[in-house]
């Protein structure tokens, strides 16, 4: 009996990091190879927090949509063989700073949404420093989340 193997599905990242006004410090589009959902929605919180271990932001929420990712980054624990890896360099990087972990629903996660949706269309990785490099879409998205 041979190995089963799973397709890498090309998927889409989006996230956002925001300060304690609102106000945003960068924001990213990414496309991926991915052979799970879970390790989809594991992949941004790892690069938004490791951007933020990076940017010594060691005082931060992180709100995921996906409600096993924020439970097992929560437990600090990953019983996900497929993921482990990933959960385990995030769980690493919250260890080393102060990090609330909270799951929030997907239509609060709006900006979000919308960056990953914004990948769908471009071949490249996009990164946004500043609330004028985002999208005319986005930035509406961003403003009515703010309020």
């Amino acid at each position: 009996m041979g190995a089963l193997s799973k397709k890498l599905v090309q998927q889409v990242l989006g996230g956002i990091v925001r300060n304690s006004n609102g106000d945003l410090l960068m924001a990213f589009s990414v496309n991926v190879q991915s052979n799970s959902n879970n390790m989809t929605e594991a992949l941004p919180a790892e690069f938004g927090v490791k951007w933020c271990s990076h940017h010594e932001l060691t005082n931060f929420v992180l709100e995921l949509d996906a409600l096993i990712i924020a439970n097992m980054l929560t437990k600090k624990e990953a019983n996900n063989l497929k993921i482990m890896q990933i959960m385990d360099s995030t769980i690493n990087s919250i260890n080393d700073a102060n990090v609330c972990v909270q799951h929030c629903l997907r239509e609060a996660n709006q900006v979000a949404e919308c960056l990953a949706k914004l990948a769908t269309t471009s071949n490249q990785a996009k990164f946004f420093q500043n609330f004028q490099q985002l999208p005319s879409i986005i930035k509406s998205v961003f403003l009515l989340d703010k309020w």
